[in-house]
């Protein structure tokens, strides 16, 4: 595997789709199209894409007030951000401390750096990246591994310095994934674009992600891309009955996967996945491991 490109950690993060859904691009005109992630969370697909030059823009919507925040920061408070990042003791006084900021659900602009901060603090001291998990290590912090293990300081001031030089050809948004292409769908009649949707999982969504889809929501998601004919677009799910009954009868292509990733400490784990889109889907042929 390539070195990554991304400062986050992020449960479900399908950097292993990226030559695939590159491909799929190519395959079918779309090289150099606006790519937009309606679920941003890692933005590893995205991100990975545009330094790649495969699209010419990126449009990134994120939910999560924290999740925003930081990709906010990284676009247009780059020097801010790794000068707080710098200076942050990683400890569990600092989480403590940063504790409440998980109860905001708005932005504000006179405290997007203290929740993007924040955002990253508890994606990289949290188990497995969950913003709502506890810290690893524990509050007593009794364990071989502590919370810093992996808040790599210079890795990650690195990785978004190099973020910064695409910050030209990045566009970021805090709002519902629906709401935002509700408003924003006369742009597909301009120019070429390609959704890929990464909404929470079906299953186990309501234990990995602070928002989370219930039944009804994972139905506006297949009613938005039944009755929207004007963009071409890929969605991963977890492989579920209820989630492909809700695809049938719109002439949609599956393609089953599996996804091998490694979760603290050492245990691998496997989950299978489904691929759902407009466009015709080659097999998937890849085994990889996302560390996660």
């Amino acid at each position: 595997m390539t070195t990554t490109i991304n400062p986050l950690r992020y449960p479900g993060a399908k950097r292993q789709l990226v030559p695939y859904i590159g491909n799929l691009i190519k395959c079918n005109n779309l090289h150099g199209c606006t790519f937009i992630e309606p679920y941003a969370g890692s933005a590893v697909v995205g991100l990975e894409l545009l330094k790649n030059n495969i699209i010419d823009r990126l449009i990134l919507v994120e939910r999560d007030v924290l999740i925003y925040s930081f990709w906010k920061c990284v676009f247009s408070a780059t020097d801010e951000l790794c000068n707080r990042i710098e200076t942050l003791p990683v400890d569990i006084e600092t989480w403590l401390k940063m504790k409440p900021l998980r109860e905001v659900t708005v932005p504000h602009d006179d405290k997007i750096m203290e929740l993007g901060v924040a955002g990253l603090f508890f994606n990289r001291t949290n188990f497995s990246g969950i913003l709502k998990a506890n810290p690893i290590g524990g509050i007593t912090q009794n364990s071989n591994y502590k919370i810093d293990c992996r808040f790599n300081k210079p890795v990650l001031i690195d990785l978004i310095k190099n973020l910064s030089l695409i910050k030209e050809k990045v566009e970021v948004y805090w709002d519902d994934a629906i709401t935002f292409l509700n408003g924003y769908k006369a742009n597909f009649l301009k120019k070429r674009h390609f959704v890929y949707f990464d909404p929470p999982y079906f299953s186990k969504g309501h234990k990995l992600y602070r928002h989370y889809y219930t039944i009804n929501d994972h139905k506006k998601l297949a009613n938005f891309v039944r009755n929207n004919k004007h963009f071409d677009w890929l969605i991963s799910y977890d492989d579920e009955p209820y989630i492909c009954g809700l695809y049938s009868g719109m002439n949609a292509k599956y393609s089953p996967f599996y996804l091998d990733y490694t979760v603290s400490k050492g245990k691998r784990s496997s989950g299978k996945e489904l691929l759902i889109s407009n466009l015709p889907l080659p097999p998937v042929k890849f085994s990889k491991t996302n560390i996660l």
